[in-house]
């Protein structure tokens, strides 16, 4: 069914949904996919780039590279440098997520730790050296049943969605208990895809002083393995979505593995990982409004028998997202 509309606004939309999906897809592609004229959608994209509006970058799976695990830190700042600390957080090697909560001071943080020795520095060197720092708790991520950069707003239809993820290099990752080694080559690669992640084939070449055919080869090894991905940063309030909030649950003898998978297909739903500490399972939801806020608590984790709602805290600002300082996105 065609898409075709005269409101140019709803045109973003669109394009900025179908980046999230696949932000490697074509322009043409995506015109086929969401049934828009090729040119409408190259020239409406572009400028969707230009502006910041939507930036696109790609995201190094510790996990996989280097069977990293992740960390959630609550941290409790001297309220008159909540920011500087945030960013000095953002700032940190294998800092994934950061966010500014309602509260005296409180910030949020997933960090991407290598190993033992890792976690220890950060937790008894790194963090105690960060000035206006009051005191921190750490959890330890179990399982992340959604991870923020598989979430989309939601407004194409699934076999758009569907269409849109197939033509992806990452679909479908292969399995792999064995840790990749990266090259200088890689590196390369994955550096200019941090900074522009719809650099083309030609010009990642051209970059690294390589062929085309290397570059293509090289990059289907990485994203095959599911060690290279590709996200979609785009400001929330783009799509009306004016509430994030981060929800802690507390699960009473309940089945953990199932609630997560439940709570990760809700469309609200970005983030949902099973952790250590008071909380079984941390929910990160993007809401319309309040109201939608509350019906989410009261209808959804108030259906959940086994589950009741430990703390729930407003996001007032991101500070970063995956690979990307999000401060400056524009609304």
């Amino acid at each position: 069914m065609s898409q075709k509309g005269n409101d140019t606004d709803d045109t973003d939309r669109l394009i900025a949904s179908a980046l999230q999906v696949n932000g490697r897809a074509s322009w043409e592609a995506i015109s086929r996919v969401i049934d828009l004229p090729s040119r409408t959608v190259m020239r409406r994209g572009q400028h969707l780039l230009d502006t910041r509006c939507v930036r696109v970058s790609t995201y190094v799976d510790a996990s996989k590279l280097l069977h990293a695990r992740g960390v959630l830190i609550r941290l409790e700042t001297e309220m008159h440098r909540v920011a500087e600390v945030a960013r000095s957080v953002a700032a940190l090697p294998g800092a994934s997520s950061v966010s500014v909560l309602e509260g005296s001071g409180d910030i949020a943080a997933l960090v991407l730790v290598e190993n033992a020795e890792a976690h220890q520095a950060l937790l008894l060197q790194t963090l105690p050296a960060i000035p206006g720092l009051l005191s921190f708790e750490v959890s330890t991520v179990l399982r992340s049943y959604l991870m923020g950069l598989d979430w989309h707003a939601g407004i194409l239809p699934a076999e758009q969605v569907e269409a849109l993820r197939k033509s992806a290099p990452w679909h479908a990752p292969s399995v792999t208990s064995t840790p990749v080694v990266l090259d200088a080559v890689d590196q390369n690669l994955i550096d200019q895809l941090s900074n522009d992640g719809r650099a083309t084939i030609s010009m990642l070449a051209q970059d690294a002083g390589i062929n085309a055919q290397t570059v293509r080869r090289r990059l289907d090894a990485l994203f095959g393995v599911g060690v290279l991905r590709v996200r979609t940063e785009v400001a929330p309030s783009f799509f009306g979505v004016k509430v994030e909030a981060m929800l802690w649950l507390h699960i009473r003898g309940g089945d953990v593995e199932s609630i997560g998978t439940a709570l990760a297909n809700h469309p609200s739903v970005r983030y949902c990982a099973a952790l250590t500490g008071h909380a079984g399972l941390l929910v990160d939801g993007l809401f319309k409004d309040e109201e939608a806020l509350f019906d989410f608590q009261n209808g959804v984790i108030g259906s959940l028998a086994s589950v009741e709602i430990a703390e729930s805290r407003v996001v007032l600002k991101a500070v970063r997202r995956g690979p990307l300082s999000v401060d400056d996105i524009v609304a």
